[in-house]
């Protein structure tokens, strides 16, 4: 790991990179929410490379390897389908019903269920790799994990009181500097901005599908990462 030192309100958002970023001391439970849509309308941008049959088993495949991932911690799955609230409870975590609408609006309304008072994390469902969640999860301070092309985000971790508002979309990494590091100089707390290899790789499009880690036969990606804290 890489990472800058912390920088506090009023400060330049530079500073040189060093070899060390610290954890939590041992293993502190986080809330995990993790928004699940409904199987059988999953994955539509790999149309041309998989039937409906198999980007659905895909998307449960993927859902359920990033859950197995964090059994430390307390899992939300957060959805509006039946289906996906039975398939849920079978592997064991909670459930959070949301009315439907945008991934926005049903993050929001999970985290007003939650509170503001414990460390939460919100995680994609499509990780093609999340073996190394519980290591980020013990990371100081508010977390992002873009996506591999610096576009979106696959992992926030807000400290308590830390409540930004979720812009997931296009450019939604940027978005979530921007709202994040607001929140956290409001708070005094810090933002680490962590480039991961594997957790950087959600599975949307042909060329996901066709990344050497997705194979688990293929060549694993090299596990280093960078860390950059704000």
């Amino acid at each position: 790991m890489t990472t800058t030192p912390t920088v506090k309100p009023g400060q330049p958002w530079t500073a040189p990179v060093v070899a060390t970023a610290p954890s939590l001391p041992g293993v502190t439970t986080v809330d995990v929410l993790v928004p699940v849509r409904a199987f059988q309308a999953a994955k539509q941008r790999l149309a041309e490379r998989l039937d409906g049959v198999g980007r659905s088993r895909l998307a449960e495949v993927l859902a359920r390897r990033t859950i197995e991932a964090m059994p430390v911690h307390r899992v939300h799955v957060v959805c509006e389908d039946d289906d996906i609230e039975t398939w849920a409870r079978g592997l064991g975590v909670d459930v959070c019903r949301v009315s439907g609408g945008s991934l926005n609006s049903a993050v929001s309304e999970a985290l007003l269920t939650l509170g503001d008072v414990a460390r939460v994390a919100i995680v994609h469902a499509d990780l093609a790799d999340p073996s190394d969640l519980a290591s980020v999860l013990k990371l100081t301070g508010n977390v992002l994990v873009p996506d591999r092309h610096g576009d979106g985000t696959n992992l926030m971790l807000l400290e308590p009181h830390c409540r930004p508002l979720p812009a997931y979309g296009r450019n939604s990494f940027a978005a979530h500097v921007d709202r994040l590091g607001a929140e956290a100089r409001r708070t005094g707390t810090v933002l680490r901005v962590v480039h991961h290899p594997r957790l950087g790789l959600d599975v949307d499009t042909g060329g996901d599908l066709d990344h050497p880690v997705v194979d688990r036969k293929s060549t694993r990606l090299n596990s280093s990462h960078q860390i950059i804290s704000y």
